[in-house]
């Protein structure tokens, strides 16, 4: 109980010092941009990969150096884009879905073991596929939503490139030499390959727990049951009290964005426009606040997928208590998977010195 008092505490306290605007406040312009041309040209199941692909890339955008953005983002990029088109491929098997879902989740948990930005790769990745594999809405081919989700990856590197050039001819590149590069991705990773390691038993728990979250999706009935597996994904950590203050700001803020959400939806026109506006606001609260206060980033997810969903097609009947039940569900799960194989021991710290400079606390 104290934990989790402690944990309500941390989810409404915001490290407004951490607060940035530039990086979130041009992603979400050309988020915006982008679905709004898409939209107005293409089939609009399109919007779905490719807004999730510029999204998650902009999330993966950690770091000072162009180096080690670009490093970070390629690596989300890639994961996203596998994890699109697998969880396409699978979504009309159960058992199938069911059993690669857990291998995913078990990779997507051991690739943490490098550094933060591959463990947000990894939570990412793993979103990717319960979204792309148990989908409620009527999606397009795998190989399409693979490469608008690996467009919309590409497009928001692009953006990356075109400011660090911009920067350089105004000379205000900034300073990254606090940024280390000497370990390679095994080195980092060999240090945690035995089985009391917590990383390696956080994967262990993460397949079993995904495993059941998608079983569970299999079975219930009531829309968006996919929520569950993509909570899990979303909140599931290596510690206890890192896992339960995830859980808590999960909680917190998705009531909070399926309360705006379902507020603004049941008194607003269905109207692409403003649906697509407030896609484009809740990406910038979405990346904003990664750092400062993860509750408001679950806010902007939150608010970030109805509208998106919106915009498709999918009608928002049942969405709102559906949402709900399935993030308690997750919670549920998570929380007693926790304490199997594992000490009260917080590991806040990076799994090692080159990623402790990353300043990532997505994942």
């Amino acid at each position: 109980m104290k934990i989790l008092w402690q944990s309500i505490r941390k989810a409404l306290a915001t490290d407004l010092s951490a607060l940035e605007h530039l990086r979130p406040i041009r992603s979400a312009f050309v988020i915006l941009a982008a679905l709004t041309f898409t939209h107005d040209k293409h089939d609009t199941r399109a919007l779905l990969p490719l807004g999730l692909g510029l999204l998650f890339a902009a999330i993966a955008d950690r770091g000072v150096s162009l180096r080690r953005r670009l490093t970070s983002m390629a690596g989300a990029a890639m994961g996203i884009t596998f994890a699109a088109a697998l969880g396409s491929a699978v979504s009309n098997d159960q058992l199938l879905h069911v059993a690669i879902g857990g291998v995913v989740g078990l990779v997507c948990g051991l690739v943490g073991i490098a550094s933060i930005p591959a463990m947000t790769a990894g939570v990412l990745t793993l979103v990717i596929f319960t979204i792309f594999s148990g989908s409620p809405i009527d999606l397009l081919e795998w190989r399409t939503n693979a490469l608008l989700m690996l467009l919309g990856a590409g497009i928001m590197i692009g953006t990356v490139i075109v400011e660090f050039g911009i920067r350089t001819l105004i000379k205000r590149v900034p300073d990254s030499s606090i940024e280390l590069y000497g370990e390679s991705f095994w080195e980092r990773s060999r240090v945690h390959l035995h089985w009391t390691d917590p990383f390696i038993l956080h994967a262990l728990r993460l397949a079993a727990v995904i495993t059941i979250a998608t079983t569970l999706e299999e079975l219930l009935t009531f829309p968006h049951s996919y929520w569950i597996p993509m909570t899990v994904a979303w909140i599931a950590k290596p510690d206890r009290d890192g896992t339960v203050e995830k859980v808590t700001s999960r909680v917190i803020g998705t009531l909070f964005g399926v309360a705006i959400a379902g507020a603004l939806i049941a008194t607003t026109p269905d109207s692409s426009v403003f649906s697509l506006i407030m896609v484009g606001i809740a990406s910038y609260f979405v990346l904003a606040f990664l750092t400062p206060n993860y509750t408001i980033t679950t806010t902007g997810i939150t608010v970030f997928v109805f509208f998106l969903f919106r915009i498709v097609g999918f009608p928002m009947d049942g969405s709102i208590a559906a949402r709900v039940v399935s993030t308690l569900i997750a919670a549920a799960l998570v929380l007693i998977a926790i304490r199997i194989g594992q000490h009260p021991r917080k590991f806040d710290e990076e799994p090692n010195e080159t990623a402790a400079q990353s300043g990532d606390r997505l994942s």
